[in-house]
């Protein structure tokens, strides 16, 4: 196998390849923000959020516009188990009986499952960096042939545009490289993955994969953000508002979600809650802990060492008050906060298990609730190609990434199930932030981390770019390995199922190989001016 990495190590002229032509940046994150163009990829700047779908993403349903999975959730169910293997977060084991054990406390006093859930969890690896995970065990393999440096800017097909011949690569220092095999995979990352079906465009002038206009749209992410908080109307000490360890010590995080039965009746999209802290900018929750994090990630040089620029940016986000503000609430409980930050540094930044982050219990029992929900494939939310192009010539590409109404009101109803069932339970009760639901949450909505849709799967070829094995629709030995397949963006942040649905194309891959048995590795052509690397992919 030969495995193409645009990005040696990362610098600013391989990141600066996948800069957008046009965004709108209170929509979309930047790429130098979003994504991580060298070796090990946007790994580098995962937080470690293992959450697998759920069954109900994909059953086709109106809210949705009837988008459908190719097979069903059975189908992708066996490979979490060998992809929580590969992340790093222990076992396939996402609900509180199943990893933490039976008759655990609930989430909050009183409160029991029914229409809202509290018993699913979401899993934390390590975080895993892929790239340094695996690098010895790459380099030591004798089937796996690496080479770094060099950017795949068209995949150039025979004639008839069925199959693809070789991968044209380029160097930044203007060499240019061919490399053929029997089969080749895309795994470029959602928009970039997209780039290069467009750019591959010699037969199929629109870009290989868009026979039927299907490729960049459906362009989804995940809608998130805060409209209210949560109160608890039982004994503070018995909410459970922060990490747990599972027998294996996995740290693993309670949220509330809708149970399936609840989506379907209401007609709304899938989503989920977390327990959250205070906005740390406004210094008006008077906690030196929570004033000391966010003065450490707004120093200049420190910050960037602390989390991903990202990470921190939501961190950071809000009504800032003065430093001096934040500065008294840390000299004003110093003692407590210095007994939190020395035994949490120690667990955040040099333990090989770091804990994913910090949560403070609440005295009160109120807590800032934090939603994750789905957002509804819409055809004009999409990618396109301009005529501006990136140092290596290849065209860029444009953003439209477009919320809809179908979209807020499935975020307004998921909080109004959620509010009615506490307080049916009499357990709790939401605060809404402001008047209006719709207004904030249309503020909020912002992705471009989650990269889901652009190459979409589908049963027939007209619906989408590929077909249930991941392979691009009349082209026979083209595969995408991308969250950009994913018909349905539902609950989950997508890498865990990229991770078992490119464990499923491995597996598909090895069994077509072996069917074809020995056959003759594909003899390079060489052209002018062009050096030809040849490898057997898969």
């Amino acid at each position: 196998m030969l495995l193409i990495e645009s990005g040696s190590e990362h610098t600013h002229a391989a990141q600066a390849l996948g800069e957008l032509a046009g965004v709108d940046p209170k929509r979309h994150a930047a790429m130098d923000v979003a994504t991580r163009r060298g070796w090990g990829g946007t790994s580098a700047l995962w937080g470690g959020r293992c959450v697998p779908l759920d069954p109900v993403d994909f059953e086709a349903r109106p809210q949705r516009g009837n988008a459908r999975w190719p097979f069903g959730y059975e189908q992708l169910a066996g490979f979490y188990e060998r992809a929580t293997d590969f992340s790093r977060c222990g076992k396939a084991r996402f609900t509180v009986d199943e990893a933490l054990g039976p008759n655990r406390p609930p989430i909050a006093e009183g409160f029991k499952d029914g229409e809202v859930l509290a018993s699913t969890l979401e899993r934390w690896s390590l975080p895993t960096r892929f790239g340094d995970e695996y690098r010895d065990e790459i380099a030591g393999s004798v089937h796996i042939r690496v080479v770094q440096g060099l950017t795949c800017v068209e995949l150039d097909t025979d004639d008839g545009g069925q199959a693809v011949g070789a991968a044209v690569l380029k160097s930044l220092d203007g060499r240019i490289f061919r490399a053929q095999a029997r089969q080749f995979v895309i795994a470029a990352g959602g928009l970039e993955s997209t780039r290069l079906l467009f750019n591959s465009n010699r037969v199929h002038r629109a870009g290989l994969g868009n026979h039927a206009d299907q490729l960049g749209r459906y362009y989804m992410g995940h809608a998130s953000g805060k409209l209210a908080k949560i109160e608890f109307t039982g004994k503070a000490s018995r909410t459970i508002f922060g990490f747990e360890r599972d027998a294996d010590g996995i740290y693993c995080r309670r949220r509330f979600t809708i149970s399936a039965e609840q989506q379907r009746s209401a007609g709304l999209m899938n989503g989920s809650f977390w327990l959250d802290n205070p906005a740390i900018a406004d210094a008006r929750h008077r906690n030196g802990i929570l004033s000391l994090a966010y003065l450490a990630l707004t120093m200049p040089i420190l910050s960037r060492y602390l989390a991903p620029e990202g990470v921190r940016a939501a961190a950071v986000a809000g009504l800032a008050s003065s430093r001096f503000a934040h500065l008294w609430n840390v000299v004003t409980s110093l003692p407590a906060t210095i007994a939190f930050a020395v035994p949490f540094v120690w667990q955040r930044y040099m333990a090989k298990r770091k804990v994913p982050g910090f949560f403070l219990s609440s005295k009160s029992n109120a807590y800032a609730l934090h939603y994750h929900c789905e957002q509804a494939p819409n055809p004009d939310s999409r990618v396109t190609v301009s005529e501006q192009r990136d140092a290596l010539g290849m065209r860029k590409i444009k953003v439209d990434l477009r919320f809809a109404d179908a979209d807020f009101r499935s975020i307004i109803g998921l909080h109004e199930i959620l509010d009615a069932e506490l307080r049916r339970q009499g357990v709790g009760r939401l605060h809404y932030l402001e008047g209006s639901l719709e207004a904030h949450a249309d503020r909020q909505a912002s992705d471009g981390f989650h990269q889901i849709g652009t190459t979409r799967m589908s049963e027939r070829p007209e619906d989408g770019v590929v077909d249930g094995d991941c392979r691009v629709h009349f082209t026979d030995n083209l595969y995408v390995a991308s969250s950009s397949v994913f018909p349905t963006s539902g609950q989950a942040n997508p890498t865990l199922t990229i991770i078992a649905l490119s464990l499923r194309l491995a597996d598909h891959l090895s069994a077509r190989l072996s069917d074809r048995g020995t056959e003759p590795v594909v003899t390079p052509t060489v052209l002018p001016d062009e050096t030809t690397v040849a490898g057997l992919a898969a």
